[in-house]
């Protein structure tokens, strides 16, 4: 690395979190880059030329540029934090859990989630969406509950980029998924008190 990582964002806790926190983790040095929309930052030639859908995160690392909050933090920890942060290829075991978990954060779980964060016209609306969320996060539960109840971490090696995205995307759910549920009110403790998600300004 010949110099810091560009991290381009809108604010500490949009998607940006999960990829600020893992930096923080690993020690990597990154610089912020903070857009604002109502100044047409997302729309401007130069963000275009980064990321042409305007729409953030994105990260350059050197001659890499990379956008999808997943996707960056899967190849930053390869980069930086393999065997670490991210279980190798030849741990096929460990990196397969690891894969799923890092795709259910985002593909499974925060799609369920960004759906209160969506325009709804009437309460009768909020409530059916309320329902809807609640209902996934039940079934969600059934694999989170059981592995949160005999470890720390959601993988058995211990903390991982998993981990952080799941700790990034969990609190938009905290009334549906975690009040109550002794394991991942525990898990999320765990994460929340950690030095680099406290810097990285993620809760």
């Amino acid at each position: 690395m010949t110099g810091p990582i560009h991290l381009y964002s809108m604010a500490y806790q949009d998607r940006s979190d999960r990829v600020r926190w893992l930096l923080e983790e690993m020690g990597v040095p990154y610089q912020n880059h903070f857009l604002k929309k109502s100044s047409g930052d997302l729309d401007s030639e130069s963000y275009r030329a980064l990321n042409p859908m305007g729409r953030v995160p994105t990260i350059v690392d050197g001659g890499i540029t990379l956008h999808e909050s997943a996707a960056i933090c899967l190849y930053l920890a390869d980069r930086y934090a393999a065997g670490c942060l991210a279980p190798t290829v030849e741990q096929i075991d460990l990196r397969a859990q690891y894969l799923q978990w890092m795709v259910f954060s985002v593909g499974s779980l925060e799609c369920v989630i960004a759906r209160m964060f969506t325009h709804v016209a009437t309460p009768e609306q909020k409530a059916e969406t309320h329902r809807f969320v609640n209902e996934q996060c039940q079934i969600f539960k059934k694999v989170l509950l059981p592995l949160l109840s005999k470890q720390e971490y959601i993988l058995s090696s211990g903390f991982s980029a998993a981990d952080i995205m799941l700790g990034a995307v969990i609190p938009g759910a905290q009334e549906f998924l975690v009040d109550g549920e002794a394991p991942i009110e525990a898990y999320m403790q765990r994460l929340m008190a950690r030095d680099a998600a406290i810097r990285a300004r993620v809760f």
